[in-house]
C-alpha cells in the first residue's frame, strides 16, 4: 500500500485490508495489539503534527457533538491493543478521514498516512473534563533517523529564553493547533535557528535553548 493513497469509504479501507472496522477509530486489542487508527475529527483533544500524533483512546465520546461525556477506560479493547503496540514496538498504520482538521487530511474520502510507532501512553483530564487515555505516536521513519533531527522550515521548535518559561515556535508556517508562535523563515531569528539541534543554545538576544524540536511542515 503507499502512503499518500486515497479511498472513497471506510469499505474500501476494509477491502485493502488497512482497517477491519466501518466505525471503530481502532483496529486492535489487547492481545494481537493495535494495527491500525483511524483520525476521524471524532474526538476534540486529538492534535496532529503530521509525523507525530498526540491520539485520543477510545470510549465516553458523544458522536454528535464531539465531546466527552464520561471517563475512558484502558480497559477497552482498542486502548489495551495500542499499549501493547507500544510495549512490543508493533508499528501502527494510520489513517486520516476527510472529516480529521488537518492540514494532513484529505479533501474527500480516507488517506494512508504510512506506519507509526506508540512511543507513549498516559491519562489526562481533556477539555470536556473527563479522563481520557492519550497516546503519542511518531512516524516510523523519523524514529529510525540516526543523528538529532536538526531545525530546518517547517520545523516545531521548543526554545528555552533565557530566565524565562519554555515556548513553541513554529518556523516558515502557519502554527498547528497547539500555541506556537510563527518566525518568518527569512528573518534573523530563523536563520540563527536553522541547523540547530536539541541541546544546543541560539545566539539571539538574549539566548535560547533548544529542548525539543518536531518535524511537522516542509515548506
Amino acid at each position: 500500500m503507499n502512503e499518500g493513497q486515497v479511498f472513497k469509504s471506510r469499505l474500501d479501507l476494509i477491502e485493502a485490508g488497512l482497517h477491519r472496522f466501518t466505525i471503530h477509530g481502532i483496529d486492535g486489542n489487547g492481545s494481537d495489539g493495535a494495527a491500525a487508527i483511524v483520525l476521524s475529527g471524532g474526538y476534540e483533544d486529538d492534535v496532529d503534527l503530521g509525523d507525530e500524533i498526540i491520539y485520543t483512546g477510545h470510549g465516553g465520546n458523544d458522536t454528535s457533538t464531539k465531546k466527552q461525556v464520561e471517563n475512558q477506560s484502558w480497559e477497552s479493547a482498542g486502548n489495551m491493543g495500542l499499549v501493547i503496540s507500544q510495549i512490543n514496538k508493533l508499528p501502527v498504520r494510520v489513517i486520516r478521514s476527510y472529516k480529521h482538521d488537518s492540514e494532513f487530511s484529505p479533501e474527500s474520502g480516507y488517506k494512508y498516512g504510512g506506519l507509526y510507532k506508540v512511543v507513549d501512553n498516559w491519562d489526562e483530564i481533556g477539555k470536556s473534563g473527563y479522563l481520557i487515555c492519550r497516546f503519542k505516536l511518531v512516524k516510523e521513519e523519523i524514529l529510525n533517523l540516526k543523528t538529532d533531527y536538526e531545525i530546518k522550515e517547517g520545523a516545531l521548535v521548543l526554545l528555552e529564553p533565557t530566565g524565562k518559561e519554555p515556548k513553541w515556535f513554529c518556523v516558515g508556517v502557519e502554527a498547528p493547533k497547539i500555541k506556537a508562535q510563527k518566525i518568518s523563515s527569512d528573518s534573523e531569528f530563523a536563520k540563527h535557528l536553522i541547523g540547530k539541534v536539541v541541546g544546543e543554545t541560539v545566539d539571539f538576544g538574549n539566548g535560547f535553548k533548544v529542548l525539543e524540536i518536531k518535524k511537522y511542515k516542509s515548506v
